[in-house]
């Protein structure tokens, strides 16, 4: 060997040793449910403070009492406060890993990382499966959620009466925010995308459920996040499946499936405040018992909160499924206005079934819709108890074009082109 070759020994030995390190690093942690929360709460929390990439196998109980960290006042289970990606592996008859109760399985409070929750199966969490306190990126992808257990306590944190449930929820307050509640909306920044999840709530009379719910997140211009919530199947709730609340950044409901039961309910899809949102290409079907119910419903908050403006839905199939014999109010419509709205477009949907009204645009907190625009909607297959649309007094500048519709206008300054087809 010449002395060339022995000085390149060392230094090639130690790439190696390098190279090998950095693979086994690279390895995933694999976790593997034993039935016991005593064993499982604490193994996954001891998995997931080494962060990296984790993998979850077989059967997780998370049913034992909640803890808060120090300094918080939230109860969960598994608090995730680092860059982590935990994924389920299927097992031998391709199903999930189960993650069986808990009172919030995993609370993500890990404002400077980005964490990925991808292909665990949720059965009945208390308050919710995932609460994503702060981050700054986010996937939760291919997860089933099932038959989620409102508590008090949630409510109680969202100055709620009623006990309340949500399976994935976004925000640093499960106070609604407002004027006098901003939340922490600096918390959040980067892209939370949350994909194709399975999620069945499994509403009950009495209760507050929701499927997926973002309050006070992001904050413009300096820490806007970009939300994007697509592929989704949600049904069984009583309160919005989807639920946008003051939105710093932009916000996509995109492509998902919400069929909403039979209980007594609200909204399918709520946008409300500030934010810059797109609710496209939806499938709804809005089946609540009560007449005052909404299928994407866009609310504008009084001043000193931002209006409701700029607001964008388009391609959505909504279909109101009300049972016979339901009675509705000024307040029941496919698609709404309502409050301080402005320069909001509907385009290109296509409304089923029966309600007051397929659009509606309704004053609320001295607060009147102003230039909202219904462009080439289908009504073709829409029974109106009142009229296609409703214009309420002291609403202006709608326009409307499309197929001859039938109105009722107590605003001002509407305008209505026809085309006959």
């Amino acid at each position: 060997m010449s002395v060339k070759a022995k000085e390149r020994g060392p230094i090639a030995v130690l790439c190696l040793v390098v190279a090998l390190a950095g693979s086994a690093a690279a390895q995933p942690t694999v976790v593997v449910g034993t039935g016991d929360p005593n064993v499982d709460v604490p193994a996954v929390q001891a998995a997931v403070d080494r962060g990296g990439n984790l993998l979850l196998s077989g059967h997780f109980s998370f049913d034992r009492p909640p803890s808060a960290r120090a300094g918080s006042i939230y109860n969960r289970m598994v608090t995730v406060s680092k860059s982590i990606a935990i994924s389920g592996m299927r097992d031998g008859n391709g199903d999930l890993p189960v993650i069986q109760g808990g009172d919030w399985p995993f609370l993500i409070d890990a404002g400077d990382a980005h964490v990925t929750i991808q292909g665990l199966h949720f059965v009945g969490p208390s308050s919710g499966a995932i609460w994503i306190y702060s981050v700054a990126g986010l996937t939760i992808a291919g997860c089933r959620i099932e038959n989620v257990q409102p508590t008090v306590e949630f409510g109680t944190e969202g100055g709620q009466a009623n006990p309340v449930s949500v399976a994935i929820f976004a925000g640093a307050n499960a106070h609604p925010p407002n004027a006098a509640n901003p939340g922490t909306p600096e918390n959040f920044s980067g892209t939370l995308a949350i994909l194709n999840n399975d999620i069945d709530v499994g509403a009950m009379p009495g209760t507050q459920t929701l499927g997926i719910a973002m309050f006070a997140v992001g904050r413009s211009p300096d820490m806007e996040v970009n939300i994007l919530v697509s592929g989704n199947n949600i049904r069984n709730v009583n309160e919005p499946a989807i639920n946008f609340r003051v939105v710093g950044g932009r916000a996509y409901a995109e492509r998902n499936l919400v069929i909403t039961g039979a209980t007594a309910g609200t909204d399918a899809i709520r946008v409300v405040g500030s934010g810059s949102y797109v609710i496209a290409h939806n499938t709804i079907d809005c089946g609540w018992v009560s007449g005052a119910v909404v299928g994407i419903d866009v609310i504008g908050q009084p001043p000193p909160m931002a209006p409701a403006s700029g607001v964008i839905i388009v391609d959505n199939l909504v279909n109101m499924s009300s049972p016979p014999g339901a009675v509705f109010n000024a307040n029941n419509a496919a698609i709404e206005m309502k409050g301080f709205t402005q320069g909001n477009s509907v385009l290109n949907n296509r409304i089923l079934g029966r309600a007051n009204a397929a659009f509606a645009m309704v004053a609320q907190n001295q607060g009147m819709p102003i230039s909202s625009s219904f462009i080439a909607n289908d009504l073709t297959d829409f029974q109106p108890a009142l009229a296609d649309i409703f214009i309420d007094a002291g609403v202006t500048d709608t326009f409307v074009l499309g197929r001859q519709v039938s109105m009722q206008d107590n605003g001002s300054g509407t305008v209505l082109v026809s085309r006959f087809q």
